[in-house]
């Protein structure tokens, strides 16, 4: 009777794992790197707010009415409009010790393309066929809601719109940037527990 045992390699922690990918370097690594990074505090902790001078993130705008300037005249339009771009937002972050990054964001602004599908002239249902613009352009929000502006090459006018933006970071931890200098906004409590690689 033979048996085999199967040894089990126990996997690093996502937050670890964050931190690396943005340049943290652990307490205890220090000697085997040629420089800590200036960038983050010496030691991180769970449950305790930090800042940085941004949060990034990429973006997926969506937008559902617009406006055309043209002309010295502008003309609403109705249209589903979906692209993709890159948002800069202020706020402050935790790390929770189930391993998870807890934004709290403030005001946005981002740059960001995308491809609108518009109504038929005097139809009330969409023409998902046809492509009514391409879109670039920037935009400034806060929470959920945005306000779009820029220039449509199609349609080669001015646009400004009201719509929404799934923020990538909150599908998927991994899309979070701190930009700048991390710091801690009060001192940690003391029973806070620092965060290891492991």
């Amino acid at each position: 009777m033979a048996s085999a045992a199967i040894g089990q390699t126990e996997e690093k922690s996502p937050t670890g794992k964050f931190l690396r990918k943005r340049g943290y370097t652990f307490p205890g690594e220090a000697k085997s790197h040629k420089k800590r990074s200036d960038r983050w505090p010496d030691t991180l902790y769970y449950n305790t707010r930090y800042r940085a001078r941004f949060l990034g993130s990429p973006t997926i705008p969506i937008s559902f009415t617009r406006a055309e300037f043209k002309n010295s005249q502008y003309q609403l339009s109705p249209d589903i409009s979906l692209g993709y771009g890159y948002t800069w937002f202020f706020g402050y972050f935790t790390f929770s010790e189930d391993d998870k990054v807890i934004v709290n964001p403030t005001l946005f602004i981002g740059l960001i393309a995308d491809i609108g599908i518009q109504n038929k002239l005097g139809n009330y249902s969409f023409n998902l066929t046809k492509p009514a613009g391409f879109f670039t352009g920037g935009f400034v929000g806060s929470q959920a809601f945005s306000l779009f502006a820029g220039f449509d090459w199609v349609a080669k006018s001015l646009t400004a719109g009201i719509g929404s933006r799934i923020d990538v970071y909150t599908l998927s931890q991994k899309a979070l940037r701190p930009i700048g200098k991390v710091k801690s906004m009060r001192r940690h409590k003391k029973f806070a527990i620092p965060i290891s690689d492991d």
